[in-house]
Formats: structure tokens, C-alpha cells, sequence
């Protein structure tokens, strides 16, 4: 069965031999591990990733999911915190490229929000084996989603990718964090002087830092089978406001197998 566990981890391995970058998630990745979108994908290897929907059936707890590796899981959800947007304008990154945030283009999103502070909770998978991060979801509005679309960064044009590719949060620490833009200059700070800062010990455990001069704070957490790649959905209501974005770890088996 074909795992995207393997083709992102050898996706990772392919870009620190100079097979391609991600950086800070602002690459285009296929799940078949090929950041370049400008590059044709034949059948074979060209795959989708989840839909939307799909993530988001992970938050309903006790649904049971088959995962990309074949194996069955139940889900779960975990309160992650409250996480506080002064600005309303959503940063997801992983923590270890903060220090060269310009660099590695990490920016918040387009999609922005009413400042406030919003629940943010981790759907987990867990099976006799093991436990895990499957999706986070943070919730804007407690409103049904009517549409999905991708989350972009400045810059970024879906209709520059092709089928099957997404622009996505790219992972070399197992980690993501999600904070307001007006703290990544202090978490960028934090991060160099002290590279671990965002340490989280398990999937159960999410951690979180305050920034108090913005007001803003960081939520860290893990990302599903580890290193690897992530897109990020914005759900929006009927009217187009934001109701959710929805952090995908990619676990889950293609869509029409996936779940009971």
C-alpha cells in the first residue's frame, strides 16, 4: 500500500541531498514528495492529498479512520489551549527555522481573523501501538464549514500548482507551532536562545509560551508519523468568514477507505 509516511520522509532525505527545499512552508509539495510545481507528475506518481473533509471528520471522537500505513485508529480530541491573535493573523511554522524566519519565508497567512483568542484542539489517532497527532484544528467561529481552500502565504497562487500538490508547512522537528504574527519577532528570539523551547515530550502534551509585551502566545505540538510536510485548510461559513483552519498531518488512507 502506498504510505505518504515514506515518500515524505524520503521527500525530507531528497531535499537535504539537494534534491529540493522546504522551507518554512512555503515550498509546493505532492505527496509523492516532489517540491517543484512546475514539474509534471505522471499518473504513478502523482497523489492527492486529503481532502479537507476528511480532516476535519477526524474531530469526531470515537470515528474510527484507516491510516495511510493500514492500519485502523480511533479518534479523539484534546483541548490544546486558547491561543491569542492580537493582530488576527495566524502563523504556522516549524519552531527550529524561526531564528531565519525571513529567510525561509515563514509568514502568516492571508486569511485573516477578528483579533481574539480562539480553542484550538488536537484531533489524536490512536491504535494499540501507538498514539498520535493527526489534525489541529483552531476554531474561529463555532459555525458550519460551507467551502474549504488552501491557506496561502503572501505570494503563493494554487493555480500555479498541479493536481495533486499543495503549499504546505514544511517539518524537520516533528513540530509545529501556531502564534499571531506580532510575537515572531520574540519567538524568533526565543528560539536562539534556546533552541528547545518548543520541546514537546508526547502527542498528549502540548506546550505553550506567552509572549506578554504582544499579548500574543505559542502553542506547540506533534506532527502525525514526525518530519515530513503539512498543508493548512481554511474552512469558511456561508456568509465567507473564517470559521477554522485545519492543520493536516496527512495519516490518513486515501479518501473513500478512510473511515467507519
Amino acid at each position: 500500500m502506498w504510505s505518504r509516511r515514506q515518500t515524505l520522509r524520503l521527500a525530507l532525505a531528497a531535499a537535504a541531498g539537494g534534491g529540493g527545499t522546504v522551507l518554512g512552508g512555503c515550498s509546493a509539495w505532492s505527496p509523492s514528495g516532489r517540491p517543484d510545481p512546475s514539474r509534471s507528475l505522471s499518473p504513478e506518481e502523482s497523489r492527492p492529498w486529503p481532502p479537507p473533509e476528511q480532516a476535519a471528520g477526524l474531530f469526531r471522537p470515537g470515528s474510527r479512520h484507516l491510516l495511510d500505513g493500514g492500519e485502523w485508529a480511533t479518534a479523539r480530541t484534546l483541548p490544546a489551549g486558547d491561543l491569542h491573535l492580537p493582530s488576527g493573523r495566524l502563523v504556522a511554522a516549524d519552531p527550529s527555522w524561526l531564528t531565519t524566519w525571513e529567510m525561509s519565508g515563514i509568514a502568516p497567512f492571508t486569511a485573516t481573523v477578528p483579533p481574539g483568542t480562539y480553542p484550538l484542539t488536537l484531533a489524536l489517532v490512536e491504535w494499540p501501538q501507538d498514539k498520535r497527532v493527526a489534525a489541529a484544528k483552531l476554531v474561529i467561529r463555532d459555525e458550519p464549514v460551507a467551502a474549504w481552500e488552501m491557506a496561502l502565504r503572501p505570494g503563493q497562487d494554487p493555480g500555479t500548482l498541479h493536481e495533486g500538490e499543495a503549499f504546505v508547512v514544511g517539518v524537520n522537528v516533528a513540530t509545529i507551532v501556531l502564534f499571531d504574527r506580532v510575537a515572531l519577532e520574540a519567538m524568533a528570539r526565543r528560539s536562539e536562545e534556546n533552541p528547545e523551547f518548543y520541546s514537546v515530550a508526547e502527542a498528549e502534551r502540548p506546550v505553550e509560551l506567552q509572549d506578554r509585551a504582544s499579548g500574543a502566545n505559542l502553542i506547540a505540538f506533534h506532527t502525525g508519523w514526525g518530519d515530513g510536510a503539512y498543508p493548512v485548510w481554511v474552512g469558511r461559513t456561508a456568509t465567507g468568514a473564517v470559521a477554522c483552519f485545519v492543520v493536516d498531518m496527512a495519516m490518513l488512507a486515501p479518501a473513500g477507505s478512510s473511515s467507519s
